[in-house]
């Protein structure tokens, strides 16, 4: 599963991120897939009624809980980013949010359940990145032309690499894979109601190849983190983004009416 899908243009178009119906949304109902009935503290729990309580802790009456499922999720994207998947044991995000036990099985009743949130909370994090990138400039189309660098910076933080590092775990875990994909799909139809919107606004053409190379733009500019990471080499990393960075402008200028 490379790339984010189409995760961060949902910045895009007049209305900000709704972060906390997007954390209810992939937290709860897609993760929850193919689980019809869980066992937490030894009782059966239905899915529904498992989605239903995410969502009451998530919400605004429930502000204490939702501060602590911040706390748990920070940690964990922290973690996970820094140390990788494989080392980030429910024992060190409790050592690391200075919490209790008690606090995280009722956010999280399992390892799964607490990465895919990780996971969907990483992206979250980054759309908000990108969107504040974008307004920076004041301008939709200056932000757009401008989204490549945009993009690798928020490639280089936590979150990326914390989802970087759970898409690869997600190809040995079923479950986690489920949850990713659904969440993705999630944010690919956003994505394409937004970037709709900036084509109509701006009278650009053939959209869904515009879509192909946002795509394009986004797995390569995570392949290269990852390899810069491994390999080091700063100047061919700088020779590809720039290289990346002259095809997109090109590309959106092309679809720029005359």
């Amino acid at each position: 599963m490379t790339g984010w899908g189409g995760v961060i243009l949902t910045g895009f178009g007049s209305s900000p991120v709704d972060t906390h119906r997007l954390r209810a949304v992939y937290a709860a109902r897609s993760f929850l897939h193919h689980c019809p009935v869980t066992y937490v503290a030894g009782r059966a729990v239905s899915k529904e009624s498992m989605v239903d309580g995410i969502g009451e802790r998530t919400g605004a009456k429930t502000r204490r809980g939702q501060a602590m499922r911040e706390i748990l999720l920070s940690s964990a994207i922290k973690l996970i980013a820094l140390q990788g998947y494989a080392a980030t044991s429910t024992q060190a995000v409790l050592d690391d949010a200075g919490v209790s036990r008690g606090s995280l099985l009722h956010q999280f009743p399992t390892r799964d359940l607490l990465v895919a949130a990780a996971g969907e909370e990483a992206m979250v994090r980054m759309m908000g990145s990108v969107e504040a990138g974008l307004l920076r400039h004041g301008d939709l189309l200056r932000g757009l032309m401008d989204f490549p660098n945009i993009l690798w910076r928020v490639q280089n933080d936590l979150p990326a690499r914390a989802l970087t590092e759970i898409q690869l775990a997600s190809r040995w875990d079923p479950l986690l894979e489920e949850g990713l994909r659904r969440a993705m799909a999630n944010v690919n139809s956003l994505t394409s109601a937004k970037v709709m919107t900036v084509a109509e606004q701006y009278g650009l053409s053939d959209l869904s190849g515009l879509l192909t190379e946002i795509y394009l733009l986004i797995s390569a500019t995570q392949g290269l983190a990852i390899g810069r990471d491994l390999i080091g080499d700063k100047v061919l990393t700088t020779a590809s983004l720039a290289l990346l960075k002259e095809r997109f402008v090109s590309a959106v200028k092309a679809r720029m009416p005359v």
